[in-house]
């Protein structure tokens, strides 16, 4: 059974829950939410695409080197009293602040917005992008240098398949580099021998004159993440932050440092919830 090429639209709901306190102390991995190990297959609706039921390598395959066509955020909800931004892995952040962050989206304080955005859309008409996807499926801009190759430790060489990517941009410009790979002979009639340099050089040349316009990602590593707008981390509280704003009025009234104090940190170790409703619209092989 060969190949197929199958677009899937599939709805998660993320949640994130803990105190501006606690993802201060628990580094930059904190206030994240992805698939469960080993369940990204069933959070992105693979068992829909199949026949039958995937086991985890179909499904780590199939998802390695997904096309995103269309990311919706449906409906979020901020509980936290500041705002937040939302960053996602697979898609570029386009919303901006004054001091340069960028976001998929930004979500006000305490705030329940349930009307759709599109974050991300990509340009299907862009003919590298389609040619990439047709000619090179399995390959994207996290596996180019490991996908279809045979490492050799210790040595400044490897083997990488005829099939590769890498080989096509270096027949393309043969008269260029004074050296036509096509007059290398195979090993085991699917090998070609290159230096890691050479290797290096041509991988690098795809990711910046191709692979940055193809919106493949490798879904297997999806996750969501919130952070501070305009804050270098969670603990971060300066001079009319607006955390204040969650602060009753009768105790900033009062002025009293010690009582202030104890309001701010009743509010950081606070739990509070961040949800939102997305939708991935992507396509994978089968």
């Amino acid at each position: 059974m060969g190949t197929q090429q199958v677009i899937r639209k599939q709805r998660m709901q993320v949640l994130i829950r803990g105190s501006m306190a606690k993802f201060a102390a628990a580094g930059a991995e904190s206030a994240s939410w992805a698939p469960i190990n080993g369940k990204s297959g069933d959070v992105f609706g693979l068992s829909e695409i199949f026949e039958s039921s995937p086991d985890l390598g179909t499904t780590t395959s199939a998802l390695q080197s997904a096309v995103i066509h269309r990311v919706n955020i449906l409906e979020t909800k901020n509980d936290f009293p500041v705002n937040i931004g939302v960053s996602i892995s697979c898609i570029p952040s386009m919303e901006t602040t004054r001091n340069g962050q960028s976001f998929a989206v930004t979500c006000l304080s305490s705030c329940h917005n349930p009307t759709p955005i599109t974050v991300f859309e990509a340009d299907a008409s862009n003919a590298e992008c389609v040619e990439w996807r047709n000619r090179y499926p399995q390959y994207n801009a996290s596996n180019l240098e490991t996908q279809g190759t045979l490492q050799v430790n210790g040595q400044p060489y490897l083997f990488v398949s005829q099939t590769h990517p890498v080989i096509e941009l270096l027949k393309q410009n043969a008269d260029m580099l004074n050296a036509d790979i096509s007059s290398q002979p195979l090993i085991d009639g699917e090998w070609y021998k290159l230096t890691k340099q050479v290797m290096s050089t041509c991988c690098n040349t795809l990711k910046t004159k191709v692979l940055n316009q193809v919106s493949s990602r490798d879904l297997n590593n999806f996750f969501v993440q919130i952070h501070r707008v305009n804050k270098g981390d969670w603990s971060n509280i300066t001079t009319n932050d607006e955390i204040m704003s969650a602060i009753p009025h009768e105790v900033l009234l009062r002025s009293d440092p010690t009582e202030l104090t104890d309001a701010i940190n009743s509010i950081c170790k606070r739990d509070y919830t961040f949800s939102a409703r997305i939708e991935v619209e992507y396509e994978c092989n089968v």
